[in-house]
């Protein structure tokens, strides 16, 4: 199959001419090119350009004005966890907040997250999707699955990012989601053992590609949403890429396939934010990025009408390291996370505004709140502000998530890079 090719920092930001500002941290990035996914697929969920389709949300980001709801809520439901992956990002917030969200505050939040900021703009920009993932491992809080019933019963679309042990006793209401992402990162068990932290004999591995042939199998059968004939809808199997699975790349692809998903999505993993400028920072070589190009091309080689191989490269540097090109974080006004609470309030929670940096107090809009309505009256106040103009990009932020959400609030509505009107 023929593939396109894109420039890795063209997302938004390379089409208009990027500020001085990206230009200045871009180094390698700028002349790598990379395939990332074939030109019959360019239209896949992991395309960034989608984020254009909410411009005119983001032009209500004002200082001073009432600012929109975020399009996409996540929903730590957990901050605890069965596995532990060497490269978990959350283990930062595992060790000092070892809880969990109450049934009551997350049916609260069900009730709530539908009609936030309604009526408050001429145009109805309210949530539209709650990624449901966590410090943790979503369902191993037992309300998640009424929580996932309630929203998408208010009208919002659902994913989960899970870690596919728990799926079995949760079947009716995963189906009900758009999409589930498990993160199983191998394609053999001895590799998913030794990055888990399991024993030789523990039978996780194979336990968990089975609840994913069963929870594919379970949703079409019932046409459930997540069984439905749609292109992006449907069980992915994710694999954060490490330097001791790049091996199992063509394997775990030929797995996914055969279980029955929806496609595979390969990402390197990131440097959690607390472990910058130590010694457990993860860096990649020369080697694992060319078994890298030789894996994927394997890998796209099962590509077909039913089963998508994306390679998800596009935020990262020619050596997946952090490419954080843009100037400032607006991103924080368009996503938010809610997490458990930090105190011993059972009832409470936690507002952050970055699922990067899970657990650092400098991002959270709310601390121990217990009531949800506060959520709206902080949102976009004055401390909304001041933590958008104190965040030091360089120094404080890991891999960015949100680089293209940064990149296209700069390019397409600050400068008009794109000269958007005109279609």
């Amino acid at each position: 199959m023929d593939q396109a090719v894109y420039v890795v920092t063209d997302n938004i930001a390379a089409a208009g001419g990027a500020s001085e500002c990206a230009l200045a941290g871009r180094g390698e990035a700028a002349g790598r090119q990379t395939e990332e996914w074939s030109a019959a697929k360019r239209w896949n969920p992991f395309n960034s350009y989608k984020l254009v389709a909410h411009v005119e949300r983001w032009k209500h980001i004002r200082r001073g004005r009432p600012l929109p709801p975020p399009a996409l809520v996540t929903v730590d439901p957990a901050n605890v966890c069965n596995f532990n992956c060497v490269w978990c990002n959350a283990e930062y917030i595992r060790q000092h907040r070892n809880a969990s969200l109450s049934e009551k505050t997350l049916l609260d939040l069900a009730d709530f997250l539908p009609v936030w900021g309604r009526g408050r703009f001429s145009g109805h920009f309210g949530v539209g999707a709650i990624c449901v993932a966590g410090g943790g491992e979503p369902l191993l809080n037992k309300a998640t699955a009424a929580f996932v019933d309630k929203v998408v019963a208010g009208g919002i679309d659902v994913g989960m990012v899970t870690n596919g042990s728990l799926i079995y006793d949760c079947m009716d209401a995963l189906s009900q989601c758009t999409w589930i992402g498990v993160s199983v990162d191998a394609g053999s068990a001895a590799v998913f053992n030794s990055l888990k932290g399991f024993g030789r004999d523990s039978g996780m591995f194979d336990k968990v590609i089975n609840n994913m042939a069963l929870l594919t199998d379970y949703a079409r059968s019932r046409h459930a949403r997540l069984g439905l004939p749609h292109p992006a809808y449907g069980v992915s199997y994710k694999f954060l890429l490490h330097k001791d699975n790049i091996g199992e790349i063509f394997a775990a692809a030929r797995l996914a396939k055969e279980i029955g998903c929806k496609n595979i999505h390969f990402r390197p993993a990131g440097t959690p934010w607390d472990k910058m400028g130590t010694d457990d920072e993860i860096v990649f070589s020369r080697d694992d990025i060319a078994l890298f190009q030789e894996q994927i091309a394997l890998a796209r080689e099962l590509d077909c009408e039913n089963f998508s191989v994306y390679g998800v490269t596009h935020k990262f540097s020619g050596q997946f390291e952090k490419s954080n090109d843009f100037c400032a974080c607006h991103a924080l006004f368009m996503t938010a996370v809610i997490a458990p609470p930090s105190g011993q309030d059972k009832d409470a929670f936690t507002l952050g505004l970055c699922c990067d940096r899970r657990g650092d107090a400098k991002l959270e809009l709310l601390a121990d709140s217990a009531d949800v309505r506060e959520i709206e009256s902080a949102w976009g106040g004055p401390k909304h502000w001041r933590m958008h103009d104190s965040i030091n990009i360089a120094a404080e932020c890991p891999r960015c998530t949100y680089q293209p959400h940064n990149q296209i609030y700069e390019q397409v509505i600050l400068n008009d890079s794109m000269t958007y009107k005109f279609i």
